[in-house]
């Protein structure tokens, strides 16, 4: 499974864009795209198509030398927007109080019962953190962040239970080192960062500003639902990530989340599924 999954890679760079380098390895997580479906309708994912939407049209779009599913900027194949993190899908990611699952393609946690509020996210400890880190996101920072109460927040910054249907639902289209909630693992050549890719909560944050705090916001993630770790003695390539660049106990030789099958050699999946940094992830249909 190993040699499949380093061919697929190998190949995948070619056919379909590279996983620029060079990272510490140890991220723990990697935002990657995976399937914020909800838009683009039945048969989606498995090849790329020209024509399609940026992030499943099998083009390098923003320039940047990575293609669809291997641009950390691409969160699905119905994302519209390969230049940032933001989706491109007309009312996905709008609120930037309650933070749903990210990767449902749409705002709301009415199809996936996850909801949390956008401090929590931001790791705010008091009200007052809260409404600083809102200045710039709403109209009213000091009056929202007031409402704020960090035991509402799920684990481990607060004592909430993640809900069994946002486990269920959001979860499986969590891509490797990403909670619920689109806070990620991003790497780049400087390092591994975990960062709300939340456009509502970090609305000036791209590829380009990874170290920027004040542009990609610092967060904490969600312990209990999400896509799991990468990086490090996981062997689970982070986006950004280059395999030569993961510790010496993997021998080169990236791997995929338990339960998650690798893209075959030309970078194709099965339907329903999107080819993320290698993996097949799954996606909302």
């Amino acid at each position: 499974m190993r040699k499949l999954f380093l061919a697929c890679i190998a190949l995948a760079m070619i056919a379909c864009g590279s996983n620029n380098g060079g990272n510490n390895g140890d991220g723990g997580n990697g935002d990657g795209g995976n399937g914020d479906g909800g838009g683009n309708g039945d048969g989606v994912g498995g090849m790329c198509t020209a024509g399609d939407v940026q992030c499943n049209n099998c083009a390098d779009d923003d320039s940047d030398g990575k293609i669809d599913g291997f641009d950390p900027e691409c969160t699905g194949p119905a994302d519209n927007d390969e230049a940032s993190f933001a989706t491109g899908i007309p009312g996905d990611n709008m609120d930037a109080i309650n933070q749903d699952c990210f990767f449902d393609g749409d705002s709301g946690a009415g199809n996936d019962g996850c909801n949390q509020h956008a401090c929590c996210l931001l790791g705010a400890q008091t009200k007052d953190e809260c409404s600083a880190a809102l200045v710039g996101l709403v109209n009213n920072a000091q009056q929202e962040g007031q409402k704020y109460n960090v035991a509402e927040c799920f684990a481990p910054l607060g004592s909430a239970t993640v809900p069994q249907q946002c486990k269920d639902v959001c979860g499986p289209l969590a891509p490797p080192g990403c909670d619920c909630f689109g806070c990620c693992t991003e790497c780049d050549a400087q390092g591994c960062v975990d960062i709300a890719l939340n456009p509502a909560t970090s609305p000036d944050c791209d590829s380009t500003t990874l170290h920027d705090p004040t542009k990609c916001k610092p967060c904490t993630k969600v312990a209990d639902c999400g896509g799991g770790n990468c990086g490090g003695s996981t062997c689970i390539l982070c986006p950004g990530q280059d395999p030569s660049s993961l510790p010496p106990e993997c021998n080169q030789m990236p791997t995929c989340p338990v339960g998650t099958m690798p893209c075959d050699a030309s970078g194709q999946c099965p339907e329903g599924t999107f080819c993320s940094t290698g993996c097949c992830i799954g996606i909302i249909q």
